[in-house]
């Protein structure tokens, strides 16, 4: 608040003087909120995923939104439950909804956002001549019971001998929690070496030839990345933007946003939020790839 110029009306009355401090004192306090009060929304879903959205609208501008968490979030079904049952204005999920799932909406329209993915690979040095590897037997490699590169290579390779030295993330991060989903080792002790990031972990694998490295999708020198077959004899997937999007290779994951069509006031703000450049940056930020508006909707199911 300005004071008045400087010279005139000194004499005010106290009484004056009084409440013009107390309005300054109110909006000082208040964080000077004198504009658009900030948009409630709701969330829940998937861990991972509420926590990224949820992260991205706590980067807007001028705490645009005002997120809270409806239920929990652990996994996709518990966003689609609490949308149904109108506990929350968007379900963060990393999976689209199924045809069980949507019943549960009777006949209320369901629409489903692409945002993001975030995505990891499988990382060997450049001489090691192994194409790709069956989804299976990833666990198998961290939980140490395949030991070896002659016995994951089998007979496509037989000249490729050695034990296998694993690279990876610390548990604690987004990529540990992946790579222990993989492993099914929740509770153990990390069966890699665990380094503090991806940068780290490619260098230890463009320096071993023996290496096996698990890091974020997109690194491609001194290192190459393995192609997940998801069914033994199946074709495999490498993580380009087609695979991870009709989700045909396995370690990566797209974060959805699902809402109720046509989306409430709280919805669509965080829809258009999302998909704005303000939105993009936020999501960059936090090591994911956003998907452009165009591709962004989820095709319907039938």
């Amino acid at each position: 608040m300005g004071q008045p110029p400087h010279g005139r009306n000194r004499r005010r009355s106290f009484g004056h003087r009084t409440a013009v401090l107390t309005v300054f004192l109110a909006v000082t306090f208040s964080g000077c909120t004198t504009g658009t009060p900030p948009i409630r929304v709701r969330l829940t879903g998937a861990q991972i995923a509420t926590e990224l959205v949820q992260s991205w609208l706590d980067a807007a501008k001028s705490s645009r939104f005002d997120v809270r968490r409806s239920r929990n979030p652990t996994w996709s079904q518990v966003g689609f439950d609490a949308l149904a049952r109108g506990e929350c204005d968007l379900a963060c999920t990393d999976r689209p909804i199924t045809v069980r799932e949507l019943k549960n909406f009777g006949s209320r329209a369901v629409q489903g956002y692409r945002v993001g993915f975030y995505g990891y690979a499988l990382y060997v040095h450049p001489d090691n001549k192994l194409d790709s590897v069956f989804a299976d037997h990833i666990s198998l490699v961290f939980q140490k019971k395949i030991l070896a590169w002659k016995e994951l290579a089998g007979l496509q390779i037989p000249e490729l001998e050695g034990p296998i030295h694993l690279y990876g993330p610390r548990k604690a991060t987004r990529g540990g929690m992946v790579l222990m989903q993989q492993a099914k080792i929740w509770f153990a002790e990390p069966t890699w070496e665990p380094l503090d990031s991806d940068a780290e972990i490619i260098a230890r694998v463009a320096g071993d030839p023996l290496g096996l490295g698990f890091a974020g999708i997109g690194y491609d020198e001194g290192v190459r990345c393995l192609g997940i077959r998801m069914h033994r004899k199946g074709p495999p997937a490498f993580p380009s933007l087609e695979e991870i999007e009709s989700e045909r290779y396995g370690l990566a994951k797209v974060i959805y946003a699902y809402c109720i069509a046509p989306p409430n006031r709280a919805a669509e703000a965080v829809i258009e939020y999302l998909f704005s450049d303000a939105g993009r940056r936020a999501i960059e930020s936090t090591g994911v790839w956003p998907i452009p508006r165009e591709r962004a909707v989820a095709a319907p199911l039938p």
